[in-house]
């Protein structure tokens, strides 16, 4: 059984990755034995949640008193290299909220960092275990959609989502805590997915811009495209829609596939299927999604896989991030090989 430590225990920790370390799946191989989080107040909430979990409100000192096999963090961005390079100096192993770190600037020296510890790296790019999008990459895989020219992937949202009351709810929306906005927020998982997709693009090209919530510190919507020898992957992202949705649209050149929120079809040149799809509304979905990520940190552990491909793809999207934010002010169409 894996001893594991948990850092942060604001509403991502809450909503999925609690629940998901109670899954069955996943019980059986780690238990949560700490519980660090800043916030005094969450000392109650830990107690629910972990029974038996001792609490704590600083990393230096639960690393001190604990000898964790691993350590969950779930904290804001602008704290996880501190974090991330606490564990890696005694060697613990990590699974991290995405992105990496706040700033392209430290990436580089993280992640070597955590490859000179040799420890297993896993950061939450959870979209991937998705009913969703596995569907859609296996469909591309596969080569039923023959060669894919355009991709598309739209989110609309009111605002930024807040975060814990006890704490900054608004942190999402501070650069200088998040890194940036909707683009870091909800980009950063389509840059993995990009990368799960079709591999490293060779250009990029990004329009950033605040057209609605001007007490933002950080843009409000992200338009980007992503080029390929022969795909244009295209990500539209906003905060200031009036009305939530999502949809994919992915076009090749025996067939397409195309999302509304709810039904995923799959259309060649002769017919329409729909791909069965689990209700999203369903937040179980969701925690499932964590569930399986977990497994897969639990499992390299295991094997002891140190291998650093998660790390690379998580070091990727901090370069996409960088890239876009740079082509938006630059108003130009960076090269990334």
């Amino acid at each position: 059984m894996l001893r594991g430590a948990l850092i942060g225990l604001g509403n991502i920790a809450l909503r999925g990755h609690v629940p998901a370390y109670q899954s069955e799946g996943v019980k059986s191989k780690a238990r949560i034995v700490a519980v660090m989080d800043v916030v005094e107040q969450s000392r109650t909430k830990a107690n629910e949640v972990f029974p038996g979990a001792t609490f704590y409100t600083s990393i230096n000192t639960l690393l001190e008193n604990e000898k964790p096999d691993f350590v969950d963090i779930c904290t804001p961005p602008y704290t996880h290299a501190e974090y991330i390079k606490a564990c890696a100096a005694k060697g613990i192993h990590v699974v991290c909220e995405k992105p990496l770190v706040e700033k392209y600037s430290t990436a580089r020296e993280l992640a070597d960092a955590v490859k000179k510890a040799g420890i297993v790296f896993v950061p939450c790019h959870q979209y991937k275990y998705s009913p969703l999008w596995k569907s859609i990459r296996d469909v591309i895989a596969s080569g039923k959609l023959g060669k894919v020219a355009l991709a598309q992937f739209n989110v609309y949202r009111l605002h930024a989502d807040t975060g814990t009351a006890n704490w900054n709810p608004q942190w999402r929306t501070s650069k200088s805590h998040s890194g940036g906005g909707i683009l870091v927020d909800t980009g950063a998982h389509y840059f993995y997915l990009a990368q799960y997709f079709f591999g490293i693009p060779q250009k990029i090209s990004a329009i950033l811009r605040t057209l609605k919530h001007t007490d933002y510190g950080v843009e409000d919507t992200a338009i980007v495209t992503l080029e390929y020898p022969d795909t244009l992957m295209q990500i539209n992202l906003t905060w200031a829609a009036n009305q939530r949705a999502n949809s994919v649209y992915v076009a090749g050149e025996k067939g397409s596939l195309s999302y509304d929120g709810v039904h995923l079809l799959h259309t060649d040149g002769e017919e329409t299927r729909e791909i069965p799809m689990p209700d999203v509304s369903d937040k179980s979905q969701y925690v499932a999604w964590y569930a399986a990520l977990f497994q897969e940190f639990i499992c390299r552990i295991e094997q002891k896989n140190m291998a650093t491909d998660l790390l690379d793809e998580a070091f990727m999207v901090m370069k996409l991030l960088d890239a876009s934010y740079r082509s938006s002010e630059e108003k130009a169409v960076l090269d990334l090989v």
